[in-house]
């Protein structure tokens, strides 16, 4: 053990940010060994600067999503704002309401019951046809350049335009829905960002949230609604029971906050670890059947997070030989988990042979990551338009970070050559 970082009074093992400092330059930059130390050191740990626990092995996640001591919903967290009044509601706080991991058990999965046929493979198909436009028209836009920027010009441009076409936002009100909706939703799931910041963009949803409330008033009116992804939760009906409003815009919600952050940063590092790897870009190449083990590859070895899940204690509990109380917080290091020696042999090699089995990159059980049809469908598109385009493309130079960005390795800058001569 360090001899900084100790044992507490009550035996709690501790460590502070020498240990783990997500938001360091270094870190940014390599968290590996970071991920490393937690793993091998400090499995499970309090972290003194953040005040919450941090579990990193990966056998202990895969425990920790199916562990019903433990809630998703930050309101059993107990250092968690006090409940608002019902008169006192806004449109942000009816929509939390209804999210999935703020709901009652049964409720989860009466919810989880009528927006499955939203994720069918017919509707999936409709999305990716949909995706498949988006895309075609970004890397129109590149043409035939010597080069491209793989931040700038393919990952910022595809997951809200995917978002605003799924849900059929219209085209004079995409600014608002991307910048206040999505934008704000996303900085929203993390509760280490600033209270004040976090209210304030929760404040900045309302405006979206009304949008949405229009279109889907839209849909109602008509005796179809139609059989795309909105239409699909408007028109489902099972026993009599149908989604409501709010439900359908805590769904569309949690798809943003799930997928649309993933889906930036899988753009940016499914074009580093496939063009730093030419020999596994190469066997995609000649068996793309192999697609969403890349991806989920790609996920698995850039660990673009900082961070992790988020979990609270309902009760007290023993985890990993360390006792926690009721009412707090537990951040679950993932990525952390996806580089763990004990479950991926050689863990920093990338490999897209590896089997996806229990991998815990989008969850597993009724925590499975509801975002992921929407993540797997952007990265096989994209990667299918890059090969089609550009398969002989090269990294060009230095990567930048966003080492602000609150919960990601956020690559900003990656030059990439065509290399079409």
């Amino acid at each position: 053990m360090d001899s900084d970082i100790g044992t507490s009074d009550t035996g709690r093992i501790e460590i502070d940010e020498t240990i783990f400092n997500p938001y360091s330059v270094d870190f940014v930059h390599d968290p590996f060994p970071t991920w490393q130390r937690l793993n091998e050191t400090y499995p499970v740990s309090y972290h003194k600067l953040f005040g919450l626990w941090v579990v990193a092995t990966h056998a202990l996640n895969f425990e920790l999503l199916k562990d019903p001591r433990l809630t998703a919903s930050p309101r059993a967290w107990a250092l968690a704002t006090p409940e608002k009044a019902e008169a006192d509601k806004n449109a942000f706080d009816h929509m939390n309401d209804h999210l999935l991991f703020n709901v009652a058990v049964a409720d989860h999965i009466r919810l989880r019951k009528l927006t499955f046929p939203a994720f069918a493979k017919t509707v999936m198909d409709q999305i990716e046809a949909k995706i498949r436009d988006v895309i075609v028209g970004v890397f129109d836009a590149i043409g035939d350049a010597d080069s491209f920027d793989a931040y700038e010009d393919v990952a910022a441009q595809i997951p809200v335009r995917t978002i605003t076409h799924m849900v059929g936002v219209p085209k004079d009100a995409e600014e608002l829905f991307e910048h206040g909706f999505v934008h704000n939703l996303v900085l929203i799931g993390n509760p280490l960002y600033p209270m004040d910041q976090r209210i304030a963009a929760m404040n900045a949803t309302i405006p979206g949230i009304e949008l949405l409330r229009g279109l889907i008033a839209e849909r109602r009116a008509l005796a179809d609604p139609g059989d795309d992804f909105l239409g699909t939760l408007v028109g489902t009906v099972q026993n009599g029971d149908r989604l409501s409003d709010m439900e359908i815009i805590a769904l569309v919600g949690a798809v943003i906050s799930a997928g649309a952050d993933t889906a930036t940063d899988l753009h940016t590092f499914a074009i580093q670890e496939l063009l730093q790897n030419p020999e596994q870009w190469q066997l995609l190449q000649r068996e793309p059947a192999r697609i969403n083990d890349a991806i989920h590859e790609i996920l698995r070895c850039s660990s673009a997070g900082k961070m992790g899940l988020y979990r609270f204690a309902l009760q007290d509990c023993v985890i990993g030989g360390q006792h926690i109380r009721k009412g707090e917080a537990i951040m679950m290091a993932i990525t952390a988990a996806w580089n763990d020696p004990a479950r991926w042999p050689d863990p920093r090699r990338f490999d897209i042979t590896r089997s996806a089995e229990h991998g815990l990159v989008f969850g597993v059980g009724p925590h499975f990551c509801i975002g992921s049809s929407l993540v797997n469908v952007q990265g096989k598109v994209m990667i299918e338009e890059l090969s089609r385009r550009f398969p002989n493309a090269t990294l060009a130079g230095d990567v930048a970070y966003d080492y602000t960005h609150h919960n990601a390795r956020r690559i900003v800058k990656m030059r990439v050559n065509t290399n079409l001569a």
